[in-house]
């Protein structure tokens, strides 16, 4: 074995260790803290997700993702939210990741792939109201990767055989929330948000705020546009959006060279605040995934060094890193870090690959997530354990939920 073969078999026994644990969808329900069963973070959804990615390389294991897809859809139709992250959305990108031929799942895909373009329609609605009158300022979640239009729009990429004119409607919005809008005389950016990170009024961000994070900000949109330019698609602006985007993130840069959560819409401008934390969600590390991802799609390599730059740099010295799960903790850092350093060859990156996952393998051992779900939960602890451990890209795509690919 190499010096890294002991730790990625470390790796590979603790994500099946914690595969059994979730395999029985009715006591994994039962026994979660908070459960949502038609959720991809705290449901049947993110589950099938784990096992569907395990089963490419055990396939014993496919009849525990089918399981967990079936309890699923008994919860049908669930919660009438339109992000990728709930209700039918979540499910169907459940389904079509569990398939390992295009005949897998068919009727059920079937059944929901004309929700998916209600939902879509439903969502941009006001939108479009607001757009056709020139108006600033779009909540982060009418538009983000959890609850709005990006992660949609990624479900409906995967998909895109059998959505192509609501693909077209999506990446359309996308590209034109890419361009800015006038306020009092102003410009300000397409996606600044009027209220504090949350939605609602907040006494920090007076005047809103403009949000770069992945999960919730401009980097999801960004990373959703790259992955429709590299897929090939034809909409009008969308390699001129992905170049603005990442002229923006180029332009907003801190001293340090990484990137801020967000910004005040009164500090925009000026020299940006320091990263808040080293995140999936919110940070250098997403918002350098986004970065890298429009790098390839531009054919720019110097993207792609500036995203890896940052991204060594940003792990140099952490920030606030004190749990485990994929959404804010060390198994996004090393599920990042192990797809960029896959794609770059990186030495830094291989350097700090293996030293996440040797914290990672060591906090979770004494520390155990109470939650068996995909962001805040083990099922995301094992499957940036099992993409560690194999050394290659998850085989079942389902990393394309965090917009990685």
């Amino acid at each position: 074995m190499t010096p890294t073969g002991p730790l990625r078999a470390r790796a590979a026994e603790a994500a099946a260790e914690i595969a059994g644990r979730l395999a029985d969808p009715e006591r994994t329900a039962a026994t979660a803290p908070a459960w949502s069963p038609l959720s991809l973070d705290a449901g049947h959804p993110g589950l099938t997700l784990l096992f569907a990615e395990l089963a490419h390389h055990e396939p014993a294991l496919r009849p525990a993702a089918h399981a967990h897809l079936a309890a699923a859809a008994a919860h049908l139709p669930g919660p009438a939210r339109p992000g990728l992250y709930h209700g039918v959305p979540a499910l169907a990108f459940a389904a079509h990741t569990a398939r390992q031929a295009p005949q897998h799942y068919a009727g059920l895909l079937g059944r929901l792939d004309p929700v998916l373009d209600a939902a879509l329609h439903r969502a941009l609605k006001e939108e479009r109201t607001r757009l056709a009158q020139n108006r600033a300022g779009v909540p982060c979640s009418r538009y983000d990767l959890i609850n709005g239009v990006t992660g949609l729009t990624r479900l409906l990429l995967a998909r895109q055989a059998t959505h192509q004119g609501a693909l077209s409607e999506a990446l359309a919005y996308l590209v034109r929330l890419t361009r800015p809008l006038t306020l009092h005389g102003r410009p300000v950016p397409g996606w600044w948000s009027p209220a504090g990170p949350d939605g609602s009024p907040d006494p920090a961000f007076p005047r809103g705020h403009v949000n770069f994070g992945l999960a919730h900000g401009i980097s999801g949109p960004l990373a959703v546009l790259s992955a429709a330019l590299l897929a090939g698609a034809s909409t009008p602006g969308l390699r001129r959006a992905v170049s603005g985007l990442a002229q923006e993130l180029l332009t907003r840069r801190t001293t340090g060279g990484g990137w801020p959560a967000l910004i005040p819409l009164e500090r925009y401008g000026t020299p940006p605040p320091p990263p808040g934390r080293s995140a999936w969600c919110y940070g250098t590390p997403g918002t350098a995934c986004a970065l890298y991802r429009a790098g390839q799609a531009l054919q720019r390599p110097d993207l792609q060094q500036t995203a890896v730059d940052a991204l060594a740099t940003d792990l140099d010295h952490p920030r606030r890193v004190t749990d485990n799960p994929l959404c804010h903790g060390r198994a996004g850092l090393l599920l990042i870090t192990h797809t960029l350093a896959t794609s770059s060859h990186d030495p830094r990156l291989t350097t700090h690959r293996d030293t996440l996952a040797t914290q990672l393998l060591t906090d979770h051992a004494h520390r155990p997530a109470d939650s068996p779900g995909l962001l805040t939960g083990t099922a995301g602890i094992a499957l940036a354990l099992h993409a560690f451990a194999t050394d290659k890209p998850p085989a079942s795509g389902w990393d394309s939920a965090l917009l990685l690919r």
